[in-house]
């Protein structure tokens, strides 16, 4: 069986809190179970690198949101590791 698995994409406007790591989580579980049963899985998510809040926090610290983007996805990405989620793609 191919299974898909699409976890929410945090907006990178500040760090990771509990409620990232809480809503990542049960695709995580549920592409682990699938790899155990022999099934094919692919656990996809990314960083939300667009919208109004990268806009707000880069206008609020004077510095493009480009930069803001590129910081908080390089922790979140740093972040998932650690806690060793098995993401198969992870993008911005």
């Amino acid at each position: 069986m191919n299974i898909i698995i699409g976890i929410s994409w945090p907006f990178a406007n500040g760090e990771l809190h509990i409620g990232h790591a809480a809503s990542s989580l049960p695709g995580d579980v549920i592409a682990r179970y699938h790899r155990l049963k022999g099934n094919k899985v692919i656990l996809v998510s990314g960083t939300d690198c667009h919208g109004t809040p990268i806009t707000v926090r880069a206008k609020k610290e004077g510095i493009d949101p480009k930069e803001i983007a590129s910081k908080y996805h390089e922790e979140f990405v740093n972040s998932f590791n650690s806690l060793d989620f098995s993401y198969d793609f992870y993008t911005a």
